[in-house]
């Protein structure tokens, strides 16, 4: 190697470590920046907070600033003692707790005059056969007006076997509703199953004109048609006296043998859904109440609950995705009260049990999961499909427990049994006076406000 290249490799060594310095300079600088960054940002943070201090810590912080020669011992130094840590969580919880509800004082006065006998019969909506003991009743004379002094019922519930004509079927409620109040001093509740092109009115008195069915109205592919519809048939249930009417069928025809038929809008959820809200839109324009039938949903069941067991095997999960979807839409358009099915599913949490009388589905779903805060109303007590696997007076307290606000029952029978054995369980602790007030709060409130 010559002597030119022992001098270029010396240079480019020297280079090397001029490089290298200038790169760990550099490095050290920029540690060094953002040392004296952080240091000046926590220093102009620390007395911002210690100039603009809230009033509360003010104190504080003079009470516990001592000199040198005060927290060595000298007289003059004062030093704070802050409270027990259980003190300060307790008054954390007690601010954090949530306001309880203001009473409705129309509603509480109501209860406050109520026997224990009268808030039981209270829960109960019943056919006017149920208290009469009659066949058929298709007008109201001494045996309706005893029987509403003896039973302060919530509600009754009409059909086509009550309605002759319609002046007598305006009659027959128009006396009954009058002989509640003259009894009771508020009002009695009128209900009704009245659909799309199905129900006890439609083609049978001179006001109530028929309307196209439910599934006629969703192929029309305009929702305002089903508005519409249950606008003009609250109109004609106005009319007739009714409060409420226990429609639409909230349900997704999913079989093409349903017993339900027309009476579902679509085999379509999402188009069911829309159907759903605009009948209930329908029937609160028409300043009619809301029942929506029946949870979780019987569009597949071929059997009708009136002639037998009813069963499906779907998950809440499967049901979620397809048959919760018009009660959703449902609730969300404001329906005032949802039916519970009769119909049995076990993968959903009923057990064998049918889901009117299931606390999973009644409560941690309807009530809990999709948040409907209206009134509950159980299946018919006496139906088939409920009567396969409990009497009427267990149905009537697995019901109640489960979260159902009405019990729903159509025969005499069948209504002094479910009776007896919400009283028996009230009498022996089984449930609770205040359990049967807050259904009652529900039920009283949805009818002054309605």
């Amino acid at each position: 190697m010559d002597r030119n290249d022992m001098d270029r490799r010396a240079y480019r060594h020297k280079r090397r470590i001029r490089n290298q310095i200038g790169c760990w300079l550099i490095l050290v600088a920029a540690i060094a920046v953002l040392g004296f960054g952080a240091y000046f940002a926590t220093d102009a943070l620390g007395k911002k907070f210690s100039k603009d201090p809230a009033p509360a810590q003010e104190t504080a912080v003079s009470d516990n600033t001592v000199s040198e020669d005060n927290a060595s011992g000298e007289e003059g130094g004062v030093i704070y003692t802050p409270e027990p840590m259980e003190e300060i969580e307790d008054a954390v919880a007690e601010d954090e707790e949530p306001e309880e509800p203001e009473e409705d004082p129309a509603v509480m006065a109501l209860l406050n005059g109520m026997s224990i006998e009268q808030k039981v019969d209270g829960l109960f909506l019943v056919s006017p056969e149920a208290i009469t003991g009659v066949a058929t009743a298709t007008m109201a004379g001494d045996g309706t007006r005893e029987a509403i002094t003896r039973y302060a019922i919530a509600g009754m519930v009409y059909s086509s076997k009550n309605v002759v004509s319609g002046d007598q079927f305006m009659e027959l409620v128009a006396t009954t509703k009058d002989m509640y109040h003259e009894t009771y001093n508020r009002d009695m509740l009128a209900m009704l199953d009245e659909e799309s092109g199905y129900g006890a009115l439609a083609g049978k008195t001179e006001d109530a004109e028929t309307q196209p069915s439910a599934k006629e109205l969703a192929e029309t592919g305009n929702r305002d048609n089903v508005t519409e519809s249950y606008k003009t048939i609250a109109s004609y249930l106005k009319t007739y006296g009714i409060d409420a009417d226990l429609a639409p069928q909230a349900a997704v025809l999913t079989a093409d043998n349903s017993y339900l038929g027309n009476r579902i809008f679509s085999d379509d959820a999402d188009i069911a859904a829309s159907m759903t809200a605009a009948a209930v839109e329908g029937l609160n324009d028409g300043g009619v109440l809301c029942c929506l039938a029946a949870f979780p949903g019987e569009g597949g069941a071929a059997t009708d609950p009136d002639n037998g067991a009813i069963k499906t095997e779907k998950s809440s999960e499967e049901l979620s995705e397809c048959e919760y979807k018009p009660f959703i839409s449902g609730i969300e358009a404001g329906a005032d009260m949802i039916m519970i099915s009769n119909i049995v599913a076990p993968n959903a949490g009923s057990d064998e049990d049918s889901c009117t009388l299931s606390e999973e589905v009644v409560t941690n779903i309807l009530r809990n999961e999709l948040g409907f805060e209206g009134v509950i109303v159980s299946a018919p007590l006496d139906q088939a499909a409920c009567t396969s696997s409990a009497t009427p007076g267990a149905a009537a307290l697995k019901a109640f427990i489960a979260g159902a606000d009405l019990l729903y029952v159509r025969n005499s029978v069948a209504f002094n049994e479910a009776r007896d054995a919400i009283l028996g369980a009230v009498n022996d602790g089984t449930i609770s006076e205040e359990l049967i007030d807050t259904a009652l709060k529900r039920i009283y409130t949805m009818e002054i406000n309605r």
